[in-house]
């Protein structure tokens, strides 16, 4: 089974700053294998992250070791692929009115392809701390520190133990480690991560085509939002 996915719509997106606790930031656009799906207001995960369920300041998700789960952000477009073995959550604030995010990544593999943003960007591990404006990068994050592999645009990493601050361009990788030290260097192809999404990118042909709509409306604002997700499989 193949999917693609893309928006199609979204219309009249407001974010209440008293409400963001409550807004849906982002929706599962993808998700495949062993996931889970942890809403801001429970206390355990529940399994499977369903393709289609809106995400909230809050939101954790985790995949096994064989998960893939997509998300798309409402406000920009931006989207953040989380591969096999990742557990992560989803913080958003506004902030002089503008709507900013931080992937809070405890471990694991994300790749990040970010709109160009009114607010900040950011992925956080234990380690270090990523913010971009718009770019495409790769995050992995274990017990031994974190490695960005930029593809495209400039990502500012920022070691926590040190303080140490490096801007990573297109085609450079970031080690940041726990000791503080943070070293950038050519990135080596063999390196990046394979994305799920490639892996077999090519419909086949007769496949079926499928239309998710999800209708989300602000009663306090009495706006609503539609999101279209076109599959195929």
């Amino acid at each position: 089974m193949k999917y693609f996915y893309k928006i199609a719509t979204i219309l009249l997106i407001l974010v209440s700053t008293s409400a963001i606790a409550q807004e849906p930031i982002g929706v599962i656009a993808k998700s495949k294998g062993t996931t889970f799906h942890k809403k801001f207001n429970a206390d355990d995960y529940s399994p499977n992250a369903v393709m289609g369920t809106q995400l909230k300041n809050n939101d954790w998700i985790k995949t096994g070791e064989d998960g893939f789960v997509a998300i798309f952000f409402l406000d920009d477009k931006s989207q953040i692929k989380v591969k096999s073995n990742s557990e992560m959550v989803i913080l958003a604030a506004v902030e002089r009115g503008k709507i900013s995010k931080t992937i809070s990544l405890d471990y694991g593999t994300i790749k990040a392809t970010v709109k160009k943003q009114k607010g900040e960007f950011r992925i956080a591990t234990p380690t270090s701390v990523a913010s971009v404006k718009g770019t495409e990068w790769w995050v992995t994050s274990d017990e031994n520190g974190d490695v960005f592999i930029v593809i495209g645009g400039i990502v500012e990493v920022e070691n926590l133990v040190s303080g140490t601050v490096q801007n990573v361009g297109a085609d450079e990788t970031a080690t940041s480690n726990p000791d503080g030290s943070v070293e950038v260097e050519e990135t080596n192809d063999e390196d990046i991560p394979e994305d799920p999404e490639e892996e077999g990118a090519e419909e086949e042909s007769g496949s079926t085509i499928h239309e998710l709509r999800i209708r989300m409306v602000n009663e306090e604002t009495n706006s609503e939002k539609f999101i279209i997700i076109e599959y195929a499989e």
